[in-house]
């Protein structure tokens, strides 16, 4: 009888030592995907259905703005960035007008950029991965033929805007998509600072709030910044097609 009751403690453990095991591998199952889910790691791709709508709205509307883009570690991250490269210099008062007629004028445009002609550090880096996803999808749902990208920080100062205009390049490329990228935490209503894009139903006015990710047709919407009350943050650029009779 004690030999059974042995037996029967024996297999109490092994059950348990089964159950604990069973519980550990399904914590570290748990553990991994809550990190494939969490969405605010730069390292973190969002899933392609992000960049599926704004592609429908493309074609549809024509411009869409995304919320919760990239999670609020790339705002911290490129935040910094934007600071370090300020720190070093980098940014210059934006100019408008093309050829000899450009220069900065202030009253029409506002803010000071600096060009990132290659991203810099792990989240620059992440985050331009992301934007070639979007990229990708546009010429494979559209063929929108894309083939590069131009990105730069903008910062507005407080009281100052961009007045009404359409995305053309002084430089002789086809700009296609506009892209704007927020960089504002804990932005509230009565700061300003809104992207107001001219629709067939009217003004469209989006707050620049931090993470939010706005796309327009470049060539079919005008649009304006309207005057903020405090400093306004962003990325900014297009992607770009070369004209026709330029490829090669």
């Amino acid at each position: 009888q004690t030999g059974n009751q042995d037996q029967d403690q024996d297999q109490d453990q092994d059950q348990d030592q089964s159950k604990d095991e069973s519980e550990v591998r399904c914590q570290s199952q748990n553990e991994e995907k809550g990190r494939r889910n969490d969405t605010s790691s730069p390292l973190i791709s969002k899933p392609e259905s992000i960049h599926g709508q704004i592609v429908d709205a493309l074609a549809g509307p024509g411009y869409v703005a995304i919320p919760n883009y990239a999670g609020a570690q790339t705002v911290l991250g490129l935040r910094s960035a934007r600071d370090r490269r300020q720190r070093l210099g980098q940014f210059r008062p934006a100019a408008v007008g093309g050829g000899i007629n450009r220069a900065a004028r202030p009253n029409i445009r506002g803010d000071s950029i600096a060009w990132v002609d290659h991203p810099v550090g792990e989240v620059e880096t992440s985050f331009f991965a992301r934007l070639e996803q979007l990229r990708v999808a546009s010429n494979r749902s559209l063929m929108a033929g894309l083939e590069s990208l131009e990105m730069h920080f903008a910062s507005f100062p407080s009281g100052s805007g961009y007045a009404r205009h359409i995305d053309q390049s002084p430089m002789g490329v086809d700009r296609v998509l506009s892209v704007i990228y927020y960089l504002n935490p804990d932005w509230q209503l009565g700061d300003g600072g809104e992207l107001a894009i001219d629709t067939t139903d009217g003004t469209v006015l989006i707050k620049p709030i931090a993470d939010t990710l706005v796309v327009f047709l470049s060539e079919k919407f005008a649009h304006q910044v309207l005057p903020a009350v405090r400093e306004r943050h962003s990325m900014a650029g297009w992607f770009l097609r070369r004209p026709m009779g330029r490829l090669g």
